[in-house]
């Protein structure tokens, strides 16, 4: 792998500093041709696209602008977002099934978690399951092709 020269951004800087007054004289040829003839200013590219960005930015703005002033203003006593959640657990393991809750950020995934009561690591999500024959029980879904269940009636749970 060759090894590139330390010494490539001085030797750009002096290309620049070199072609500085060939700039200047071209700069002034194009300056001198736009007083004779006024719409060659329109017709150079580089201004052109330079106007349609600025304007694009200034249109950009004024309807940021007018977003914020249409908005409605946040109630006084609002409160900041929320950055976490509780979370109802159940213990997988058979002999504790232990019901509690967990306090982490939104989006939590990690699970198994460890149980507080047989200190196991099989903590898992509860979900509610409002059919007829668990009438609202915290259980720990099981999954069966693809597709969370209710592991007391087998009902589908939705994603």
């Amino acid at each position: 792998m060759a090894q590139e020269d330390k010494h490539r951004l001085a030797e750009w800087l002096l290309i620049v500093r070199d072609s500085i007054p060939m700039a200047r004289e071209r700069l002034g040829i194009w300056f001198g041709a736009v007083r004779e003839e006024p719409s060659l200013f329109w017709q150079t590219v580089s201004i052109r696209y330079a106007t349609y960005a600025l304007g694009l930015l200034a249109l950009l703005w004024g309807v940021g602008a007018l977003a914020g002033m249409l908005a409605p203003a946040l109630p006084a006593n609002a409160k900041p977002a929320a950055v976490s959640a509780d979370f109802h657990v159940i213990c997988a393991e058979s002999a504790c099934g232990h019901h509690f809750m967990i306090h982490r950020e939104f989006g939590f995934g990690k699970f198994p978690v460890a149980c507080p009561k047989c200190e196991k690591k099989t903590g898992r999500h509860a979900l509610r399951c409002f059919a007829n024959h668990c009438q609202g029980a915290w259980v720990a879904p099981v999954e069966k092709e693809g597709r969370l269940h209710c592991p007391d009636c087998d009902r589908m749970f939705e994603k």
